[in-house]
């Protein structure tokens, strides 16, 4: 007995695949993190919010299975842009963390999604690391 899609079912599937990644009722085009003078920032950009109320920021420092909450923000609607400056972060004197987020996508019913994980390696430069030292004399 021979099995088939039907052609609908295929468009559908291909048309997701062209729009982004979804997750439940939220359609995410990006979610970026990179790092920036004394912080990580992380960027994402919705398609599709049918439902969504919030996004929580999650962060977990060397391995990513110890997430903490950073930051909720509100759901703005369809095709929004969103961004935060993590400047909580640390870095060790001449040496490299990396960094794992992650989004929770609240809905309206109290249900929620993940996204998927994204690192970021935050270092410092033997440059930065002199001139903080040198700017620490002066304080």
């Amino acid at each position: 007995m021979k099995s088939y899609i039907p052609v609908k079912t295929i468009l559908f599937i291909l048309v997701l695949a062209a729009s982004g990644v979804v997750y439940a009722s939220v359609t995410l085009q990006y979610f970026t993190a990179r790092e920036v003078n004394d912080g990580i920032l992380i960027e994402w950009k919705t398609g599709d919010e049918a439902g969504t109320t919030r996004f929580e920021i999650e962060r977990s420092a060397v391995n990513p299975d110890n997430f903490i909450f950073l930051k909720s923000i509100n759901a703005t609607g369809n095709n929004s842009y969103y961004s935060y400056l993590d400047n909580s972060v640390t870095r060790a004197n001449n040496s490299s963390i990396i960094y794992y987020y992650r989004l929770k996508c609240i809905q309206q019913n109290g249900s929620y999604v993940y996204s998927n994980v994204i690192t970021v390696i935050h270092s410092v430069s033997g440059i930065k690391n002199t001139w903080g030292s040198i700017k620490a004399i002066f304080r």
